[in-house]
């Protein structure tokens, strides 16, 4: 391992509910740097042509000239850096408007400036990618030293970090190791997420979830944390390293509102189980029946094709027209509390149309009123907004697994509204789907028919 030294002392080993006080060993000063925020500045430099901004305009925009850029400041903080302070500067950047503020930009400004005996340098002024409508990444600034020189995470599970020598900015990719780190885990495991990079300690932690998670054979389970594989970081010239891999429970590296998150799932999970028959995950989702039989969906005792039937979901029903315009489709729609084997358990079955508004016949078949199986492949559902990235599914039902992107035949990223192809399996509150010939899991299921589940 590369030298480098910590500013701050902290323990050998960081537990679960201890890494909030770790962070706070490399949080910014204690002066009032957020008190009053200090105007930002574009520089000298025109944005618009940044090659950051031009990947995060949507593609339909992109050959549609910009007016100036103007920035507003949201967080400013002052870290030590040796002998002198690091300003660290961010701003929402917004397209310059006639009256009143332009269209935010997905992006957002970072100036760094360091102020040293009264006097102030700007080392460097950059674009990051900003998404709007998440308020994401989380921003927490942090700076270690490493080395001679300083190392900036704008973010722990920020992929570029930045290393400060003299007067010198330089970008890095704080994520370099990941490959390594994912094939040392072994064939029985698929590499995720980077977790985080603690350049306090050194070390790095890489998600690693079950082969097959995403296999309709051996779904994956929400309530399954994976593991984690850990790693000792090192320079090696501009290049960050992992050495050492060392496969580690994943409760090791969750920070207090993970450790806080997966504790209640798994309590929930506990409860779930003790009200649902004999081997059944437990699912939060909802969906709707896709058999085309007029004499509806069979809903069994059992998951399984020779049980008893117990009653039906209504087959799709065309709602009358009205002024003169054709009447709208709808199919029964329904909660899915489980999976087993291939079948869903369903409750709350709704008549077609029933949902919206509509008087649904009594002359037709009626919905079964209890819950019962139905057979995984007559079910479809439409992509919710379950505040992830749109257009990744991911390879296990976790936010920390690998992903895969899947676009809609016109370009566009996978989105809410979506009407998936087929639904393979749940777990909490994942379905492992398939849409426009990709496989795999999303947060985050519905069965609104007249908008997009947002």
């Amino acid at each position: 391992m590369s030298s480098h030294s910590i500013t701050r002392p902290l323990g050998q080993r960081i537990r679960p509910l201890g890494l909030a006080a770790a962070l706070l060993l490399s949080a910014p000063l204690p002066a009032a740097a957020q008190a009053s925020l200090p105007p930002c500045s574009m520089g000298d430099r025109d944005f618009r042509d940044d090659a950051t901004l031009a990947a995060a305009r949507h593609m339909s925009q992109r050959h549609i000239s910009l007016s100036p850029l103007t920035c507003q400041t949201v967080e400013n903080q002052v870290h030590p850096l040796g002998s002198s302070e690091l300003q660290v500067l961010r701003a929402k950047v917004f397209e310059s408007a006639s009256e009143g503020q332009g269209v935010q930009q997905s992006v957002n400004l970072i100036v760094l400036t360091r102020r040293s005996q009264g006097q102030e340098m700007v080392l460097a002024r950059f674009l990051v990618p900003y998404d709007v409508s998440r308020d994401e990444p989380y921003f927490f600034p942090m700076v270690n030293k490493v080395g001679d020189g300083f190392v900036l995470q704008l973010g722990e599970r920020i992929r570029t970090a930045y290393r400060i020598t003299g007067e010198n900015v330089t970008p890095f990719d704080s994520h370099a190791w990941a490959g390594d780190a994912g094939i040392a885990a072994g064939s029985r495991w698929v590499a995720g997420q980077v977790r985080r990079v603690d350049f306090m300690q050194m070390i790095g932690f890489l998600s690693v979830f079950r082969s097959g998670s995403d296999d309709p054979a051996t779904p994956g389970s929400a309530f399954d944390t994976g593991k984690a594989v850990q790693v000792a970081l090192a320079f090696e010239g501009d290049r960050l390293v992992g050495r050492e891999p060392t496969v580690v429970e994943s409760q090791f590296i969750q920070d207090v509102e993970d450790w806080t998150a997966m504790v209640e799932s798994q309590e929930e999970a506990r409860k779930a189980r003790r009200r649902l028959p004999p081997r059944t995950e437990p699912c939060e989702i909802s969906g709707w029946s896709v058999d085309a039989d007029p004499a509806g969906l069979n809903v069994r005792a059992e998951p399984s094709a020779r049980s008893r039937v117990v009653g039906i979901v209504p087959p799709a029903w065309v709602a009358p027209g009205r002024d003169g315009d054709a009447g709208q489709t709808y199919r029964a729609e329904f909660r899915i509390a489980g999976y087993r084997d291939g079948w869903f358990l369903i409750r709350s079955i709704k008549a077609p149309g029933a949902e919206y508004g509509e008087r649904y016949p009594r002359s037709r078949p009626q919905p079964h009123r209890g819950q019962g199986w139905v057979s995984a492949r007559m079910v479809g559902a439409a992509l919710a907004n379950a505040n992830l990235p749109v257009g990744q599914l991911l390879q296990a039902p976790s936010r920390h697994a690998a992903v895969r992107p899947v676009r809609r035949t016109n370009g566009e990223p996978a989105g809410a509204g979506d009407v998936i192809q087929r639904l393979h399996a749940c777990s909490g509150g994942f379905g492992l789907i398939e849409i426009e010939g990709v496989r795999g899991w999303w947060s985050g299921l519905c069965s609104n028919q007249v908008t997009n589940c947002s």
